[in-house]
């Protein structure tokens, strides 16, 4: 017989395999334990996922499974041959003395499964490079995919015993007594929106929706400044799959100094406003303020980038992000192909809550409204959880949903209307009430603020600016 590389053999471990079918065939509880964690195409040799298939017929429909009966069902499905014969399934059955360690064998089998997946993806991601047949971003993207969907594989521990949660949650309950905080989250810098969410909490998805020219953009530059300019400076990291990093900085610096965003695109500045400017210039050169630009980027390719970063500011003993921004959600591509937008839609919103779950992490998410609210005839244009737009799962996945209307908008030539007030609507929120709270927005300088206050909030005017370099992921 030829000489054989090991290299060359895919991972596998057929003694496991064995163990784990004769486990099953000799104590029923073992075939539910199994069950669990493997599934037929986790079994290298061909003949032990028939086995394995035949044992779970036979536990779906609530027969007894031992070698007599197993043996019969063997015969009806014509696969004595197949399997070994009789013999064999006698060799298996003898393989083991108990099922007790039925898991451990069946873990065992779960990753040289795993390790066969990335191998295959690997194999697949070498040959589809060296044939470039598509563009380098394309097969990026599918690569990560691949990968990924080797990854969901992998078992995980789906449950944890009650007693073992009693203990932190009573020393949270503990230090929420002792601190009393009423903004236990991320806070938006909008005292009255933060009373109402505690702030923005972490692993939760945030969507806030809006009509074109509501100023969507503007609420979440205004988020991303409060946190990163705050007393306590976090990281943001801000996904523009619409304006450019300039657009976005020149927005910034209008904002926060108070000039309008028409005079700092033209020139036309007055002299007395180039203090502000400066000042404003060095807070958020100092801040912790990451910008990606990329159009058309992928959930994929967000989590990777956001990962990286992660891992960035940890290894060099920073804080890690407090947040993540993706404006907007619409304008994300899914790579993959889809029976509808709608079906489209729901993978990018189920993409971005794992993503939050990931890194532990809120992630506001920037959505389009439908052209509902402004249909003639509506009563009210308030939008509506029903006017987010193309996927219902967007209602499903957020933990948070804030709509922004400004009536003005609707009635530009009403005299009694203040043009200067918007409401945020809290439509959705899971684990806290909704409500509808009253900000200003000032629309030339693209800033929301507390309604009884025309300037920046407290903290941040008073904030020490110590934050790493903002750069451009």
């Amino acid at each position: 017989m030829p000489d054989v590389n090991p290299v060359d053999l895919p991972p596998q471990a057929p003694e496991a395999e064995m163990a784990v079918l004769g486990s099953m065939l000799i104590e029923k509880d073992a075939v539910e334990r199994a069950l669990d964690i493997l599934e037929e195409h986790d079994f290298y040799v061909e003949a032990h996922r028939r086995i394995f298939s035949a044992i779970k017929g036979l536990f779906e429909k609530g027969a007894a499974i031992d070698l007599m009966s197993f043996g019969e069902e063997i015969r009806r499905l014509r696969w004595l041959d197949d399997v070994g014969g009789m013999e064999y399934l006698r060799d298996i059955v003898h393989k083991v003395e108990t099922a007790a360690h039925v898991e451990t064998y069946a873990r065992i089998v779960k990753d040289k499964a795993i390790l066969r997946g990335m191998i295959n993806a690997a194999t697949g991601i070498i040959r589809d490079c060296h044939r470039e047949a598509k563009e380098p971003s394309q097969l990026l993207d599918e690569a990560q995919t691949a990968i990924l969907k080797v990854s969901e594989r992998q078992v995980a521990n789906e449950y944890i015993q009650a007693k073992d949660l009693i203990h932190p949650t009573i020393d949270n309950i503990e230090k929420a007594v002792k601190e009393k905080r009423a903004v236990t989250g991320v806070p938006s810098g909008l005292s009255e929106l933060d009373r109402l969410t505690s702030g923005f909490q972490k692993s939760d998805l945030i969507l806030i929706g809006a009509r074109p020219s509501q100023g969507k953009t503007a609420l979440g530059l205004n988020i991303a400044a409060n946190i990163v300019l705050g007393k306590e400076s976090r990281p943001v990291l801000f996904f523009s799959l619409e304006m450019s990093r300039d657009q976005l900085m020149h927005r910034l610096l209008a904002s926060h100094a108070s000039v309008k965003l028409s005079d700092l695109r033209t020139g036309f500045l007055p002299r007395n406003r180039w203090p502000h400017i400066t000042e404003a210039a060095e807070k958020f050169y100092n801040a912790p303020l990451y910008i990606n630009d990329t159009p058309g980027m992928t959930v994929l390719r967000i989590r990777s980038i956001a990962r990286q970063l992660q891992a960035e500011l940890l290894r060099k003993g920073l804080q890690p992000l407090g947040l993540i921004i993706v404006d907007y959600l619409q304008l994300i591509r899914d790579p993959g192909r889809r029976e509808s937008r709608q079906q489209e839609v729901s993978d990018i919103s189920r993409g971005l809550k794992f993503l939050a779950r990931d890194l532990h992490l809120p992630v506001i998410a920037l959505s389009q409204l439908s052209r509902r609210p402004e249909e003639k005839g509506r009563a009210d244009q308030r939008p509506q959880l029903s006017d987010l737009r193309e996927s219902g799962a967007l209602e499903q996945d957020a933990d948070l949903v804030i709509f922004i209307h400004r009536e003005s908008y609707y009635k530009r030539n009403d005299p009694t209307i203040d043009e200067r007030k918007a409401e945020l609507i809290v439509a959705k929120q899971r684990q806290g009430p909704t409500d509808m709270v009253v900000v200003s927005f000032d629309r030339e300088y693209t800033r929301f603020t507390n309604a009884a206050r025309d300037d920046a909030p407290a903290d941040i005017a008073s904030s020490s600016f110590d934050a790493p370099f903002s750069h451009t992921v």
